[in-house]
């Protein structure tokens, strides 16, 4: 079975939150959660997480090392 491949959106400008959520698929992820997500080498397994000390999308971020200075936004990730 083939594998479903979205991206990572930008929250909904409805979410005032100062932490809000990445969209996939039309929902919002959590903190914390993997993905296997496509980088220009290939696939790589990611966690997303947010950072307390930034609000907007900008309180995303890759957890995972060496990926730690690649926006999480726009990313195309395996469902």
């Amino acid at each position: 079975m083939a594998k479903k491949i979205s991206q990572l959106k930008l929250p909904s400008p409805n979410d005032t939150d100062p932490h809000p959520r990445l969209l996939l698929d039309g929902y919002g992820i959590h903190a914390g959660e993997c993905f296997r997500a496509l980088f220009p080498d290939g696939w790589h397994d990611i966690t997303l997480e947010v950072s307390w000390d930034e609000t907007g999308p900008a309180c995303w971020y890759i957890s995972t090392p060496g990926f730690a200075d690649v926006c999480p936004v726009g990313l195309f990730v395996e469902v």
